[in-house]
């Protein structure tokens, strides 16, 4: 079309004026791409020991809905009365705290976790080496034995008492804290017989659903959610401590992106007056010429968005490899949100050039040279 390559034309008669403005406003991009996708990826992170549990159903104490931040306390006798419920398949009780893992100087907030060991469930999802811990041992993230100095066979200090390392898990190291796994019957000797959390397995011909009423009709004293239900409040939890910074801050990528984009288009129009002027001269009325300035808007947007997304994908992988308690998720629905908040920032920062261009005097085609 005629007037987008007038647009593509003004925009890169000028190369290096026009990449230099491009790669600025994907930088723009890029950090509003990277901070969602950090943000993105600690909401999998702090939900992702609830998702990759065996059971679908998890009961907590009354009014008690996720892990972060709170405390759950049931007695030990409520895990025989969900097992005696209709749907249940298997109980297991989980034992719960927050505390920090120690070695020498060096200390992490952690997610202290009792559990079965002959079961398993409740356990990590993942081992990269050793076994399940017995008596006075423990498994300590991967990540965070490396950030203590640690590893197999060596001790730590957790709840105040010291745990030999049996095994490393995968998985659960976090931006602000780790996990750590000991038997359940250790956890009750430091911290008394109480469950925080029961979790339920479903019989095959009982959904999650099903079952998660079930329990509610039968011990309306306690709170009772599915596996996706418990995770999606762990994130919401978090997402709503980190929202008014994300905010902020993506606001801030926006502004520097209209500023960048609106000089951009202001330099390429004045740079082209004269050509805007025989483009006047010729007939062209307002309508053709703010399509061509809002082209080179969409010039500008589409190709640093593009290169913002491959940047972010590859800063991203480069960042979790150096730190690997930090997880990037550059999500399509991210990529989408931030087209489209570019292209209504782009329409805002052409109005200036375009106001210009209007009122180009056609005269001017022959006296610029």
């Amino acid at each position: 079309m005629p007037g987008i390559s007038i647009a593509r034309n003004n925009l890169f008669q000028d190369r290096r004026r026009a990449i230099l403005s491009i790669l600025g406003v994907s930088a723009a991009f890029i950090l509003i791409l990277i901070l969602d996708g950090i943000f993105a990826g600690a909401m999998r992170q702090v939900s992702a020991y609830i998702r990759s549990s065996s059971a679908e159903v998890f009961v907590a104490q009354r009014d008690v809905r996720t892990m972060h931040m709170t405390v759950s306390v049931l007695a030990p006798t409520l895990v025989d009365k969900v097992r005696a419920i209709d749907g249940v398949a298997w109980v297991d009780g989980l034992r719960y705290t927050t505390s920090t893992i120690d070695s020498g100087d060096t200390n992490l907030l952690t997610y202290v976790f009792g559990y079965d060991t002959a079961t398993g469930r409740g356990g990590p999802a993942r081992l990269s080496a050793g076994r399940a811990p017995t008596h006075g041992e423990a498994i300590v993230d991967s990540v965070a034995a490396d950030e203590l100095g640690v590893g197999l066979g060596q001790s730590v200090t957790i709840l105040g008492q010291p745990f030999i390392i049996s095994g490393l898990s995968m998985g659960g190291t976090y931006i602000a804290n780790t996990t750590v796994f000991i038997t359940s019957a250790d956890f009750a000797t430091l911290r008394g017989p109480s469950y925080a959390y029961i979790l339920v397995g479903a019989r095959a011909d009982t959904s999650a659903e099903a079952m998660k009423r079930n329990i509610e009709d039968a011990l309306p004293e306690v709170t009772v959610m599915t596996r996706s239900q418990f995770a999606d409040q762990e994130e919401n939890v978090v997402r709503s401590m980190a929202a008014d910074v994300m905010a902020m801050m993506s606001a801030i990528g926006y502004l520097i992106a209209l500023a960048l984009i609106g000089l951009t288009l202001f330099t390429a129009t004045v740079a082209k007056q004269r050509e805007f002027g025989i483009i006047k001269a010729l007939g062209a009325g307002r309508g053709r010429l703010t399509k061509i300035v809002l082209a080179q808007a969409a010039w500008t947007v589409g190709l640093a968005l593009a290169l913002a997304t491959l940047l972010s994908i590859a800063l991203g992988a480069a960042i979790e490899a150096l730190t690997p308690n930090f997880a990037v998720d550059i999500q399509l629905g991210s990529v989408l949100r931030t087209a489209i908040s570019a292209f209504v920032v782009a329409m805002i920062a052409a109005f200036l050039p375009l106001r210009r261009v209007t009122r180009v005097d056609p005269a001017t085609a022959f006296r610029m040279r």
